[in-house]
């Protein structure tokens, strides 16, 4: 699939850029690409563009000129456009703290240095996954090859460090305007060429995406633009062959250096001789009124190629954030086999129900408490799942972990679990925080009944929903009504969905007396002292274990009475203390 690229906007940094083209060139040059641009797109099974080219290639022609604007390149770069899923952020990230799991998880390290992630891309891309089968596989195929091909891993690492080099330059031009702003745009030049000629020799032989890799390359050294590129950097390097006879004495001595004969480079496009270099030089200066040094022509010869050259450099700069992407889910998948934990690549087979072997929540990697694996297999693959338990059970923590493993395994990554089938849906549903505000006009039931309504109003078919202690805000008799309502309606709409809840009367008589929807009940596991082994077994649990949780955490009558007593000895002491002091 071959990119064109559009006219650009008619903005006024178009019209300053147009106009810094021909002042910079001495001519002026047409504004789009001449020469078709193929899309080196490793996301999408359908190569696209899935950023703003338009202005991504306006901000890096702005840099080679000598313009440093390093936030607007940052904040262009973050922006993906995936094929609009469906997937609506509002419905499901903050719940599960999926900033947080980025900025924690997806860190990267390439031969031994440490780079950082553009993390709005990565939250870009996982917040809108892919709904076809086929392009959730396309991403796994890369991962797979990765893990199977050291030296293709390496490849990849070695094409990322240089990409980031050159995007490094083009974030800094103004430090190398200070220096030599020729030597700095032919050295971004050169680098420029060797990730295209890099792609055309390491990425031949690969058998996923990353073949695209080579494709794009040998399209781009195909292109005229390419070839005057190469031109121009062979005859910077070998303007001219000096051949030398050199005599040396035994004793190691030069005797003698004679010039046998020089051998201009006229095969190649720049090709000057030395009258046709004095000619343009008096021809500007007579035509321009004024004199132009060496330094000044260099300068335009760079910036003319440039301009021919970049329309292939912008989809490579981008590129940057999807091989991100792929290294920095393999250093997840490192950094969990480091701590005993597993990932693996997810299973999506539609006639089979969710099924999920240790699986666990990422977010408590590192903490104190590690996180325990646990297993969880459906009966059914449309089934409402209702999870009781006491307090601190690891409720909560089980919900966001299987939130997390869907929006992963569906972005075509690693999911943290040993094993994992998971089915394809359209979108996700996620209620797990209740946070107050000062503003909020409605009480807690009030902003139940809403989030209720939300719901309903947003999911399709097939989706999943993810509740945390549905109706805990009001009253049992009016909490139960409410309860059953949910679970009636995600039935008709034909879902999937995991609801914890307190109301433990109400789970028996909803698993001895099931309504239409099909149910499943799961409950925490405790061991012979009542604590939670963070496990999970079939069942409604026979107690919230209140008690226990309180005793547990040190909140008892007779363990408060003691720190009351505690603390009034102490301020009796410190009053005695400050009467004898007076005294």
């Amino acid at each position: 699939m071959l990119y064109h690229p559009g006219p650009m906007k008619k903005s006024r940094l178009r019209t300053r850029l147009s106009s810094s083209r021909r002042e910079s060139a001495g001519m002026d040059l047409p504004t789009d690409a001449a020469t078709p641009i193929p899309i080196p797109d490793i996301l999408n099974l359908e190569p696209r563009i899935s950023g703003d080219s338009d202005a991504v290639h306006e901000l890096l022609e702005l840099a080679f000129l000598g313009r440093e604007d390093a936030k607007r390149i940052d904040r262009e770069l973050g922006v993906f456009h995936g094929e609009g899923s469906g997937w609506s952020l509002d419905l499901f990230a903050e719940d599960l703290f999926v900033q947080e799991l980025i900025r924690s998880c997806f860190t990267l390290r390439v031969g031994g240095l440490r780079f950082e992630v553009n993390r709005a891309f990565l939250y870009n891309v996982l917040s809108d996954p892919p709904t076809e089968v086929e392009a959730v596989r396309f991403r796994q195929e890369i991962l797979r090859e990765l893990e199977e091909d050291p030296e293709l891993l390496a490849s990849l690492e070695k094409l990322y460090r240089e990409l980031s080099q050159l995007l490094a330059m083009f974030k800094q031009p103004d430090h190398a305007a200070r220096l030599d702003i020729n030597a700095f745009r032919l050295d971004l030049l050169k680098l420029a060429k060797w990730i295209i000629d890099w792609m055309v020799s390491d990425f031949g032989e690969a058998r996923s995406g990353l073949r695209r890799l080579h494709d794009v390359g040998l399209a781009i050294q195909a292109s005229d633009e390419y070839r005057t590129l190469a031109d121009l950097l062979d005859y910077e390097s070998r303007q001219s062959t000096l051949r030398l006879s050199v005599q040396m004495g035994a004793d190691g001595e030069l005797k003698s250096l004679l010039i046998d004969d020089i051998e201009d480079n006229t095969d190649n496009q720049f090709y000057r001789g030395t009258l046709k270099r004095i000619w343009d030089r008096v021809s500007m200066l007579l035509f321009y009124g004024y004199r132009l040094s060496q330094k000044e022509i260099v300068g335009r010869l760079l910036r003319e190629v440039y301009l021919k050259i970049s329309p292939s450099l912008t989809p490579l700069v981008q590129m940057v954030g999807q091989i991100e992407l792929y290294l920095a889910t393999r250093s997840f998948k490192r950094r969990v086999e480091g701590e005993g934990l597993a990932m693996c690549l997810p299973v999506f087979d539609g006639d089979r129900p969710l099924e999920l072997n240790r699986v666990f929540n990422p977010l408590l990697l590192g903490l104190e408490r590690p996180a325990v694996p646990c297993d969880i297999h459906c009966h059914g693959r449309q089934v409402i799942t209702v999870i009781t338990g006491p307090n601190s059970g690891g409720k909560t923590r089980l919900l966001q972990a299987l939130g997390l493993t869907q929006l992963l395994g569906q972005a075509g990554l690693y999911v943290p679990a040993a094993e994992a089938n998971l089915p394809l849906i359209r979108g996700m549903f996620v209620s797990l925080v209740e946070s107050e505000t000062a503003s909020q006009a409605e009480g807690r039931l009030g902003r139940e009944l809403l989030r209720i309504r939300h719901l309903f109003e947003s999911m399709g078919t097939p989706s999943l929903v993810i509740l945390d202690e549905l109706c805990s805000g009001t009253n049992p008799a009016e909490g139960t009504e409410i309860f059953s309502l949910v679970v009636r309606l995600l039935g008709r709409l034909e879902t999937s969905g995991f609801i914890s809840t307190h109301f433990l009367d109400h789970a028996r008589e909803l698993r001895d007396h099931p309504p239409e929807a099909d149910l499943e009940f799961l409950q925490v596991e405790t061991d012979d002292k009542l604590a939670s082994t963070y496990q999970f077994r079939p069942g409604v649990a026979e107690t919230s274990l209140a008690a226990a949780t309180a005793e547990r955490l040190g909140v008892s009558f007779d363990k408060l009475s003691a720190l009351i007593d505690e603390r009034r000895e102490s301020d009796e002491l410190e009053t005695t203390a400050e009467v004898e002091v007076a005294g």
